[in-house]
C-alpha cells in the first residue's frame, strides 16, 4: 500500500469534505483523510489504482487537485476570493436595498432596474454556490451551498416572474436575492480568515526547514571546496559545515568538531546541549557556540522537525468523537432542512392562508438560517485553533482525540524545570561584602560577557558598562566557570563551587 497526500481546493464545509470521503471509500481506497480547514487529502492505494483517474473523479465532484507549490496562486484573478466577489457584490446590494428607506427615489421600484441591480450579483453567486450545490448533490452528499443557492434562486425567479407579467411592487424580493449572496460571500471571508490564522504556527514551524547550508566538497586535488546550497538539495552522506550561529539545516551527525546547541525549536529545553563526535544533531536547531562537520543523515519529509509537522497537520484531519457526531448529523441536515422549508410553504399558504409570497420568502428564510455551515465547520475550526495554540507554545498533539481527553487530565508531572523555562533569566537580587555593588558588577560583567552560559549572558546583560577590565588572560572550563588574570596579576574565579578545588589545585 502506498500513502498518498494531495492538496484539494475547493473544500468549504464539512459535507464537501464527507462528498470527497464517499467517493474515495467507493473506489477502494483505505484510511481516507480529508481535513476541511486546509484541504489536506491523505489515503493509501495499491499499484492496480490509478492516481489519475481518482484524480478526474475529484474534479468532477466540483474539487480541483493542486501542488503544494501552486495553492493561493488563482488569488490573483479577479473574482476568485470571496472578499472580492463580497465586494463586488455590495453596491449593487446597497443600491438594492436604498428602496426600503421612507426617503427612496422612485425610479428604485421600477422592477426592471431591481432585475439590472441584481443580475451581477446573481449571476457571480450561481456561478459559485450553484455549481458547487449541483455537483455535490451528483456526488451522493448536498452541501451547504444547496441551501444557499436554492434560497437566492427561490427569490429572483420569484422576482422575474413578476417583473415579465407585471405583477406589482409584492412581487419584488431582488434585494433578497442579493443579500443572500452578497452575507454569504462576507462569512466565506470571514470563515477563510479565521481558519488561515490558524495555520500560521504551523507554517512558521515548516519556514525553519527552508535554510542554506555550506556543503564540503572535495576537488581534484582532494582539498576541501566548501559553497552554499538550499538544504532541499542535500542528499543523505553529503557532508556539511555549520558554524556558531548557524542552523542545522538537515538531521547529521558530527564527525569534528563540538558544539552547543539550541534544541528548544523541539525539545523545548531552553539550556544549549552540548554535542561531541558521534551524536547527532536535529535539523532546525541552532548552533550557539562552536563550529563542526556532521554528515547528513536524513533529509526533506524524512528529518524529525518535518515528521513532527506531518504529526501535527494528521492531528488536525482526524476526527475526534464530536466531530464524527457533527459530521453525522451535516450529512443528513441539508435533505432535513429542505424538507422543513418545503413544509413551511405548504403550510403558511394551505394552512394559514398566508399570501404565496409570504409563504415563499418564510420557506427561503428557514433555507438560509438553518444552513449548518457553522455547525459543521465549528468543531474542526476549534480543534485546528486549540491545536495551532497549542503548537505556539511548544505544545504538539498526537492526534486531536488527545486534544479532547485534554479537557479530563486532573495533573500533570514534567521530567525536568528546563522543558517549563525560557532560559532568560533575570537577576531576584546579590550580595558583595568584599568590594563595593559598583565594582562587583564591573568585574562580574568583565568575566561574564566572555561566556555563553544562559546565567552569564543574563549577568551581562544586566550589568553592562563601558568601564570594564581588560584581562591578560582569560579562560572558559566548561560547565564550570571562568579564570581570569588582569594585567596585575590578580586572579579572578567565577562559576560554580566545583571550580574553586580545580583552581586551587592548578
Amino acid at each position: 500500500m502506498n500513502k498518498v497526500e494531495w492538496k484539494v481546493e475547493g473544500i468549504t464545509c464539512a459535507n464537501c469534505a464527507l462528498t470527497i470521503s464517499k467517493y474515495l471509500n467507493k473506489q477502494g481506497l483505505k484510511e481516507v483523510k480529508v481535513n476541511v480547514l486546509d484541504g489536506d487529502v491523505s489515503f493509501n492505494t495499491s499499484e492496480t489504482i490509478e492516481e489519475n483517474i481518482i484524480k478526474k473523479g475529484i474534479e468532477g465532484l466540483g474539487y480541483k487537485v493542486v501542488d503544494e507549490q501552486t495553492v493561493g496562486h488563482h488569488k490573483n484573478y479577479f473574482l476568485k476570493t470571496p472578499l472580492q466577489k463580497f465586494w463586488f457584490c455590495l453596491p449593487f446590494t446597497l443600491v438594492l436595498m436604498l428602496h426600503m428607506l421612507p426617503w427612496h427615489t422612485h425610479w428604485l421600484m421600477n422592477p426592471w432596474i431591481q432585475l439590472t441591480l441584481c443580475l451581477p450579483v446573481f449571476v457571480v453567486g450561481m456561478e459559485y454556490f450553484g455549481k458547487s450545490a449541483i455537483k455535490s448533490i451528483r456526488g451522493g452528499v448536498p452541501n451547504m451551498n444547496v441551501l444557499i443557492a436554492l434560497g437566492a434562486a427561490a427569490a429572483f425567479t420569484y422576482s422575474f416572474i413578476g417583473t415579465l407579467m407585471n405583477l406589482g411592487e409584492q412581487y419584488l424580493y431582488y434585494e433578497s436575492a442579493a443579500t443572500i449572496i452578497t452575507l454569504v460571500f462576507l462569512g466565506y471571508w470571514m470563515e477563510e480568515k479565521s481558519i488561515s490564522s490558524t495555520q500560521k504556527t504551523l507554517k512558521s514551524l515548516a519556514a525553519e526547514q527552508k535554510v542554506m547550508a555550506n556543503m564540503i566538497a572535495f576537488d581534484d586535488e582532494h582539498k576541501e571546496q566548501i559553497f552554499p546550497v538550499e538544504n532541499n538539495q542535500l542528499h543523505n552522506g553529503d557532508l556539511i559545515l555549520i558554524k556558531t550561529g548557524e542552523q542545522v539545516p538537515a538531521d547529521c551527525k558530527i564527525l569534528w568538531g563540538s558544539c552547543n546547541v539550541n534544541e528548544s525549536l523541539l525539545t523545548g529545553e531552553s539550556l544549549p546541549v552540548e554535542k561531541n563526535p558521534k551524536d547527532i544533531l536535529i535539523g532546525g536547531s541552532l548552533i550557539e557556540t562552536g563550529t563542526i562537520k556532521a554528515q547528513v543523515t536524513a533529509t526533506g519529509n524524512n528529518t524529525v522537525l518535518a515528521k513532527i509537522i506531518q504529526l501535527a497537520k494528521q492531528a488536525q484531519a482526524d476526527k475526534p468523537p464530536m466531530q464524527q457526531l457533527a459530521d453525522k448529523i451535516s450529512a443528513v441536515f441539508v435533505p432535513v432542512v429542505l424538507l422543513i422549508a418545503l413544509v413551511t410553504v405548504i403550510t403558511n399558504f394551505f394552512l394559514f392562508n398566508f399570501p404565496f409570497d409570504t409563504s415563499l420568502m418564510r420557506g427561503i428564510a428557514v433555507l438560509v438560517i438553518a444552513c449548518p455551515c457553522a455547525m459543521g465547520l465549528a468543531t474542526p475550526a476549534a480543534i485546528a485553533v486549540g491545536l495551532g495554540r497549542a503548537a505556539k507554545n511548544g505544545i504538539l498533539f498526537k492526534d486531536a482525540k488527545s486534544l479532547e481527553l485534554f479537557k479530563n487530565i486532573k495533573q500533570i508531572v514534567f521530567d525536568k524545570t528546563g522543558t517549563l523555562t525560557t532560559g532568560k533569566f533575570e537577576i531576584a537580587g546579590f550580595a558583595s561584602q568584599l568590594v563595593d555593588e559598583q565594582e562587583f558588577k564591573r568585574i562580574c560583567y568583565s568575566l561574564e560577557k566572555f561566556s555563553n552560559h544562559p546565567i552569564a549572558i543574563s549577568i551581562a546583560r544586566a550589568w553592562k558598562t563601558k568601564d570594564e577590565i581588560n584581562w591578560k588572560s582569560i579562560e572558559e572550563i566548561k560547565g564550570l566557570g571562568i579564570k581570569a588574570i588582569d594585567k596585575e596579576n590578580n586572579h579572578y574565579i567565577i562559576g560554580s563551587n566545583k571550580i574553586l578545588p580545580q583552581s586551587a589545585e592548578g
